[in-house]
């Protein structure tokens, strides 16, 4: 924290976000330091100086907030941080010491900074007055797609607590309360310092030294801090919790205030009206028409899981007595009606008489199954990994077969296979080797795909 530094100047507009000052001093970034600064900021450069100016004009990062975007003689501020009481600006030119450069920061973004850390001091001042809980962590993302902030607790909070305390922070926003700057002279350990004649307690995360500055806001909050704020609590506008999550042994509370969540809101709401209007529902009643609609959907997903449950048993049905009539004409001696082959499938050597077939070879279809001894092929092109799943657990247990059942991608199979006995890891290992089948899984179940060709997968088959 630098005192009376021209960054903790307020309402700045226009032209007065720009100002002359002179590079008092120079330095180029070794290698190591350049690949230690890209590695923590990203980026990539080809070289990185950094600046010593003749004032504070740019907020350093510190105290959760980041650094002021701006530029430096028409190059682009990459970093700014405070080191002993100096302040370091990071670019990628190389500029002369001595040489007078006009400084711009971006005022829109200073202004978003300071309305989000003035809300976030009433929101902690007000949980702090209520609750026995510190702020353990506070950080800013003012730019970018997602702008938010994310508040630490050492507590948990209940949904009407959350929404009481939003509420709080709006109610003192409209207050239009002063935020005051108060500094305090040398060291003091306890969380109460003397000025003057007054007694000021304040919050602080850990112990400070020398001047400390204190951020007041009457009857709501007092806090040692070193970034930049408002005039006043109405010019933040509106505040919102954005999310609220357990985090360690409390919570995260991702928030936003000022500008930038009025546009978050406005968003919100327009996605809302146009959700209402499809569901052909006010917005004000999209909770209840949501519920409807998830009931609908459970309802089609339970009649879902009816028939494929009656479809497995009818299939399971159909294989056993199919099973059975085969083997029982193997046992008497018959040889068995060979199915009709495919053009791949009469390229294979007749096989032997005690061959057991079942159904016939597998089409790209909705549905067949091709059973050849102790494997059973089914395809099921419609039907996803989750549905494969249950439908092979299903038959692998009553049927004495290995299942493999497969499912229609957009390039080759998904595959799921089971066996009540066979090693089934066995089984992917062979489809590796002649259909490149990655996945994995135990014993009795493994699972995954294969970009093979309805061609390549017949002739497998076919060669088992």
């Amino acid at each position: 924290m630098i005192k009376e530094a021209l960054y903790y100047q307020r309402g700045i507009r226009g032209k007065e976000a720009e100002k002359e000052l002179l590079i008092l001093e120079k330095r180029e970034l070794s290698k190591e330091a350049k690949e230690e600064f890209i590695k923590k900021w990203g980026g990539s450069y080809s070289s990185l100086f950094c600046y010593r100016l003749s004032e504070s004009f740019f907020y350093p990062e510190g105290g959760g907030q980041p650094c002021d975007r701006g530029s430096i003689a028409g190059a682009e501020l990459l970093f700014v941080e405070e080191n002993e009481g100096e302040l370091w600006h990071y670019l990628e030119v190389d500029l002369p010491e001595g040489e007078k450069v006009l400084c711009k920061f971006d005022a829109d973004f200073r202004r978003w900074q300071s309305e989000n850390h003035s809300a976030e001091h009433i929101f902690s001042g007000l949980v702090t007055g209520r609750f026995p809980y510190k702020n353990s962590g506070f950080h800013m993302e003012c730019f970018g797609e997602n702008p938010h902030m994310t508040v630490d607790f050492d507590g948990e909070f209940s949904e009407k607590e959350l929404e009481e305390l939003e509420q709080g922070v709006n109610a003192v926003i409209r207050k239009n309360l002063p935020i005051r700057e108060i500094y305090l002279e040398g060291e003091e350990e306890n969380a109460s310092l003397e000025r003057k004649d007054d007694s000021i307690s304040f919050r602080q995360k850990k112990a400070l030294e020398g001047d400390i500055r204190i951020i007041e806001i009457p009857e709501v909050d007092s806090c040692a801090c070193c970034g930049t704020h408002l005039s006043f609590t109405g010019e933040i506008g509106v505040f919102t919790i954005l999310s609220y999550e357990k985090h360690r042994k409390g919570c995260r509370l991702t928030m936003l205030a000022g500008e930038l969540a009025f546009l978050a809101l406005e968003k919100k709401l327009k996605l809302l009206s146009g959700f209402a209007q499809s569901l052909s529902r006010p917005w004000t009643e999209i909770p209840e028409a949501f519920q409807s609609l998830q009931e609908r959907i459970f309802a089609k997903e339970e009649e879902k899981r009816g028939i494929l449950e009656a479809g497995i048993s009818l299939l399971e049905e159909k294989i056993l007595k199919e099973l059975e009539e085969k083997r029982k004409g193997i046992e008497d001696g018959e040889k068995p009606e060979r199915p009709e082959r495919t053009e791949v499938a009469r390229e294979v050597a007749e096989r032997p008489a005690k061959t057991l077939f079942l159904g016939s070879p597998l089409k790209d279809s909705c549905f067949s199954y091709y059973g050849k001894n102790q494997y059973l092929f089914l395809y099921l092109s419609d039907l996803g990994t989750k549905d494969l799943q249950k439908i092979c657990d299903r038959l692998r247990r009553s049927l004495p077969l290995s299942l493999i059942c497969l499912g229609k991608k957009e390039e080759g199979f998904s595959v799921v296979a089971g066996s009540r006995e066979e090693d089934m890891r066995a089984f992917g290992k062979l489809m590796g080797e002649k259909l490149s089948f990655r996945g994995g899984g135990q014993k009795e179940m493994i699972q995954g795909s294969t970009g093979a060709s309805f061609r390549e997968m017949i002739a497998f088959i076919e060669n088992l």
